[in-house]
Order: C-alpha cells, then structure tokens, then sequence
C-alpha cells in the first residue's frame, strides 16, 4: 500500500511540476511579446485595479465589490481580445509562418545597398516615401490594395515610383526579395497615442504596418528631407546613411545568416536606436 501511495505521489507531483513549467513558459511568452507595446501599460493597470480589488473586498470583507471583481474577471478574455487585437493578430501571423526564406546574402546586400541608396537620395530631394520590405509574414493583403507591379527592384525605379505627380506615388511600395511587388498600396494607420503628434499620416501608417506585420518600413519626410525606420510598432527618426544601412543589415540579412537569431534581440537593439535618436532630437 505504501508503495501504491509513493507512486502515486510521484505521478501527482510529476503532472503538476509539467502544468507549472508549461504555464511559466505562456506566461514568459506572453509578458516577452507584450513587452514594450502599448499593451503593456494597459495590462498592468489592469492587473493593478484588479489586484487591489480583489485584496480590499477580502480584507474588509465587502460582498457587492467582492462579487463584482469576480464578474469582471469572467471577462478578462473578451476584453483581452479588443484591447490586444494587433498583438494578437500580429502573434498569430507569426505563428502560422514557415521558416524563414532562404536566400542569397550575395544579393541581399544589394537590395539592402539599393534601399539605402534610394531612400537618401529621396530625402535630399525632400520627396516622401514609404516602403515597407517584406520579411517572413506575408503581405499580400496590402499588395493588393495597391497596384501590382512585379519588377526587379532598382534605384532608378524605385525613385521614380515616388516623384510627385506620378500615378504611383501615392502610398507605400512593398517591396520582396530582390523585387517590387507593388506601389500605391494603403497602409493602416497606428492608432498609438504615444506617436508625437507633429507626425502626418507617411509615419502613422510607417508605423502601423509594422504592427500588422514583421516588415521593415523606411519613411522619408517630404516637409524635412528626414529619414525615419519603423518596427514591431517602433519608430527611430533621423536616421542617417550609416544607421540606416546597419538597421537594414540587422533586420534582413543577420536574421537570414542566422536561423536561430532572436527576434527580441533585434526589438531590443531598436528600441535602443529609438531612444538614442529622441535625446538627439530633445538636444537639438
């Protein structure tokens, strides 16, 4: 008998140390992803009003507030998913890709070189633009807001795509792989309240499409000339020549040379860009 019960006991403790480690694992996964979004705030006062909820009404014994903090908890999960809607489509987006496209470094380099190239030579002429680079999560549902266009990318096209006046202009160009699937394409505009206000709708939906997607998104400024890069719903303005090549060399050929490069490696590597280029703009 007393071997029975050991077993058993050890099978008990077995589950319950595998149900602790898989909800750590969620819980990780959940706090890491959220991490630095505008989710993040939002969940900790939650948290906070329901933690301090729930301890008054059992310190003090309150019934109605007791019952209530209970009510509210049933609807944790919808709410959850009307406030997180772009973290959660953006996580399950990235749950349904495959491995990562392989490709030519050789001529990755060059699209890199080429994207440089042409996002400068747009700022010095103070012509706007906006060009997302496709990574690993499709977006074809932008591609066909716009029109398609299934070239070969090269400055000289891809300059002209954004000269005022031209039919194409107007909206974001996606680029992917070494080719310019489509121009005039509609991005969706941030609903972030934390983007400076000063900054038109070119940023905005720089922005938003990072949200919706893992792109990469340069913007250039046809007011300043300035050139700003947006990811994971970040944005880094000012970026000069050599930052802009070394983020573009992080977030699409490092990522290809590596298979197991983290991606919160790189949102960490961002955000420090991010916070670097706003003491530069608050010293100047």
């Amino acid at each position: 008998m007393d071997f029975l019960f050991d077993e058993n006991l050890w099978i008990v403790s077995l589950k319950m140390g595998i149900e602790i480690a898989l909800l750590s694992v969620v819980i990780y996964t959940v706090l890491l992803f959220i991490r630095g979004t505008r989710a993040a705030p939002i969940l900790a006062g939650a948290g906070f009003i329901f933690l301090v909820s729930w301890l008054i009404s059992s310190v003090f014994n309150l019934a109605v507030l007791g019952w209530i903090t209970a009510q509210i908890s049933t609807l944790v999960a919808f709410l959850a998913i009307i406030i997180f809607q772009p973290e959660i489509r953006r996580a399950f987006a990235e749950l349904g890709k495959g491995r990562l496209k392989s490709s030519n470094n050789v001529r990755t380099k060059e699209v890199i070189q080429i994207i440089n190239e042409s996002a400068h030579y747009l700022a010095e002429r103070k012509i706007g633009a906006l060009i997302a680079i496709e990574r690993n999560i499709g977006m074809r549902f932008l591609i066909e807001s716009g029109v398609e266009v299934e070239a070969e990318l090269s400055r000289e096209l891809l300059c002209t795509i954004f000269y005022p006046n031209t039919p194409l202009h107007d909206g974001g160009v996606v680029i992917s792989g070494d080719k310019i699937k489509a121009s005039a394409c509609f991005f969706p505009l941030s609903q972030d309240d934390g983007i400076i206000k000063s900054l038109g709708s070119r940023h905005r939906a720089g922005v938003g499409v990072t949200e919706e997607t893992d792109c990469v998104c340069i913007i250039v400024s046809e007011e300043t000339g300035g050139i700003s890069i947006a990811y994971r719903g970040r944005l880094a303005r000012g970026v000069d020549e050599q930052r802009l090549l070394r983020h573009l060399n992080n977030f699409l050929l490092n990522s290809n040379e590596n298979k197991n490069f983290s991606v919160s490696d790189n949102v960490e590597r961002f955000k420090k860009a991010v916070s670097q280029s706003e003491e530069s703009e608050d010293e100047v």
